[in-house]
């Protein structure tokens, strides 16, 4: 059973379908990769296929499913799209083999690098990224997973002539470049193509997407009323009306300095392109709504002038009917900010700039492992949850391997390479909402509890097994290990960093009531690529003995990836 279970996963990696159903990020229009028309030219180094699987340490040849939608590069000549850009962004996902090497070539001849240099203690030339910077950290990804890059350009800047910008490049989420002034090769005035190029190796793209940014405003505001209210700022409801008017800009001055308001904005959008807005606020105060055509588009609570919140709407040509609704903290200063943004459409402020203050420095605070391992106890909120997890230890290496475990559960929530943790939103002020946050590249491990006691292999993994947390002790290194009653026994749990992997140490104790299983992860796809090593969507690999007997099962929409435990067992993740 377990074999045909294998086969069935392999033949769900080789399959096309989770590239023809998927779409480049947001309101990006993608680059067709039905085959190579989208490009000027190609040589025989190029090729459109339905997938491509690539062995993480090369110890198998690359594999490829005819089709569509992945653009294969092996080494040898650059190939160039037909499409001719200047300002834009660019989103992208690529594959790397074992040692490839590679660059996306920009409208002013600038190259962004694309490396397998996940293994880099530290970033340096080598490190994925615009080649002539070095990146703020190395987040890249382990060969044979799909990674990330996204980056907003200018091809000119004003009033520097013969230069361009690259305002922000990320890597798997991760921003590991802002700002950066580039020397431009190639003139701005018209639209140059974009390229690719493979010096080394293998690298596969997919869902190539893009947005010519044009300076074109196709939505404004019109017809603007206002209301001020004198109610007390956190009223769930509000009554008492102090004044009103008519306005010609969106700003919040118009409640001229009063110390708590609830603030009402009515008009119409005027769209003169009919298409996917997304609308942006900053704001500071307890809240703010935006409704279109009478449909919420945005609500959300608390907020500081430092943070955005973002809302997306399709509105045909003409004129929309808009409400947009307003409160100030007292003890703040007030700020009120709407923007907008279209594909293709350099985003742009639809309020005035005096409405939106420059906010008051805010620090960035960091936790930064040297000679031993950091521990810090925090809050965590987990993407998806609702609700933060209380009772949390994040440890950092000094080899830049972390981890966060929920003590409570028993779970090892996420793990990240690269920077420990920013704890700001922990050590600032007055410390609100005590949440530590990752600084690298992290990948989310699972919610439930790492250990559990099961009747038998097929039994439903409990969201919360019955784990009691003992307590932790500090080992010579320096590394935390803990300690959980389960099923009659004790477990002692030690995860340090072993180079280039992330390796975990489980050893019962005690004759158990019921078999014990570890929950080594879970996600869409798990697939072994060969004995003892197994790949977890495009998220991150599981090595185990050889010698072990891993169970890939099914769990709703989900598969799991469950060993059975007892003496000493250890695996490794690395990604």
């Amino acid at each position: 059973m377990r074999r045909h279970i294998v086969k069935v996963c392999l033949l769900f990696l080789s399959s096309p379908i989770f590239v023809l159903g998927q779409t480049v990020k947001g309101n990006y229009s993608p680059l067709s990769l039905k085959d190579l028309s989208s490009f000027q030219s190609s040589s025989s180094n190029w090729s459109v296929q339905g997938n491509v699987v690539i062995h993480p340490t090369g110890l198998t040849k690359t594999k490829m499913l005819a089709g569509e939608g992945v653009l294969i590069g092996n080494a040898g000549s650059a190939i160039t799209t037909k499409l001719k850009a200047s300002d834009l962004r660019l989103f992208l996902e690529f594959m790397v083999s074992p040692g490839a090497e590679g660059s996306v070539v920009l409208p002013g001849g600038q190259k962004v690098r694309l490396s397998d240099s996940s293994k880099q203690k530290m970033a340096n030339a080598l490190t994925s990224g615009y080649i002539g910077q070095f990146p703020t950290q190395n987040a890249s990804k382990s060969p044979g997973l799909w990674q990330t890059l996204e980056l907003a350009y200018d091809a000119s800047v004003p009033h520097i002539p013969n230069s361009a910008r690259l305002n922000s490049l990320a890597l798997n989420g991760v921003t590991i470049l802002e700002t950066i002034y580039l020397p431009n090769s190639k003139p701005a005035n018209e639209g140059q193509s974009l390229s690719l190029e493979v010096t080394k190796g293998t690298i596969a793209f997919r869902n190539i997407g893009y947005q010519l940014l044009a300076n074109s405003k196709p939505l404004t505001l019109n017809n603007l009323t206002y209301k001020v209210y004198s109610d007390k700022w956190d009223s769930k409801e509000y009554s008492k009306l102090d004044h009103e008017g008519q306005s010609g800009i969106l700003t919040q001055e118009v409640t001229n300095g009063m110390r708590e308001f609830h603030l009402v904005y009515e008009g119409d959008i005027n769209v003169s392109e009919a298409g996917d807005y997304l609308f942006t606020t900053i704001y500071s105060g307890p809240v703010l709504t935006l409704d279109v055509d009478g449909k919420n588009v945005l609500t959300n609570g608390e907020s500081t002038s430092q943070e955005s919140h973002t809302g997306s709407v399709n509105l045909t040509q003409g004129k929309h009917p808009f409400k947009l609704y307003y409160s100030r903290f007292p003890w703040r200063q007030p700020a009120l900010g709407l923007r907008v943004e279209k594909s293709g459409v350099r985003p742009y402020d639809l309020h005035v700039l005096s409405s939106l203050p420059e906010p008051e420095p805010k620090p960035y605070i960091s936790v930064t492992p040297d000679m031993r391992p950091e521990m810090v106890r925090s809050f965590v909120l987990i993407p998806g949850e609702k609700y933060k997890r209380t009772h949390c230890i994040s440890v950092g290496s000094p080899d830049g391997w972390n981890y966060t475990v929920d003590l409570n559960r028993g779970a090892l929530l996420q793990a990240w390479r690269g920077q420990f943790a920013d704890v700001t939103e922990m050590w600032y002020e007055r410390g609100e909402p005590q949440i530590l946050a990752p600084a690298g590249l992290n990948v989310h491990i699972s919610g439930r509890s790492s250990f559990a006691a099961l009747e038998n292999d097929k039994t439903a993994w409990p969201d919360s097994s019955n784990i009691n947390f003992l307590g932790y002790k500090i080992q010579a290194q320096g590394y935390p290990v803990f300690r959980y009653a389960v099923g009659g026994t004790t477990i002692t749990d030690e995860m340090v960093s072993a180079g280039n992997t992330f390796t975990r140490t489980v050893k019962v104790d005690g004759a158990a009531t019921s078999p014990l299983y570890s929950l080594l992860a879970s996600g869409k796809r798990i697939v072994e690529i060969e004995k003892g090593l197994y790949q977890v969507d495009d998220r991150f690999y599981v090595m185990v003995d050889k010698k072990a007997k891993p169970l890939i099962r099914p769990s709703g929409e989900t598969s799991e990836l469950v060993l059975p435990i007892s003496g000493t067992t250890s695996y490794s993740m690395f990604w």
